[in-house]
């Protein structure tokens, strides 16, 4: 009778544990959300939708890819995160600092961007 009950508890306890939800990883956490257009000053006209950059993309050259873009606009960070915008796809060429709640539109065309988070 006691080990039937000390059974049936212990696997309760294990569904309990096992159903319990897991907390966040940094691979699947939004650190930075930027917005790109494909014009300057951040116009409506050229709103190509944000881009979330998550635990995977911070600390690291990204490139933007097949856009054209020429103004981009910082709108969300945790952690005290940092972003850089550069005119080539390798972050090496034209760096520019982009501060939260701001729209960076420098007259050129930017082609790739590196999320700094220090906490990572």
């Amino acid at each position: 009778m006691h080990f039937t009950t000390l059974l049936t508890s212990t696997l309760a306890l294990a569904m309990s544990i096992s159903a319990a939800p897991t907390p966040a990883t940094p691979a699947n956490t939004r650190y930075v959300q930027l917005r790109l257009y494909s014009d300057p000053a951040c116009g409506q006209d050229g709103n190509l939708g944000e881009l979330g950059v998550y635990g995977d993309d911070v600390n690291k050259c990204n490139a933007f890819g097949d856009y054209t873009v020429e103004s981009v606009s910082f709108e969300y960070a945790i952690n005290n995160c940092t972003v850089s915008v550069y005119t080539d796809q390798s972050c090496q060429a034209g760096a520019q600092s982009i501060t939260l709640d701001t729209c960076l539109s420098e007259n050129a065309q930017y082609g790739s961007y590196q999320v700094f988070c220090s906490q990572l």
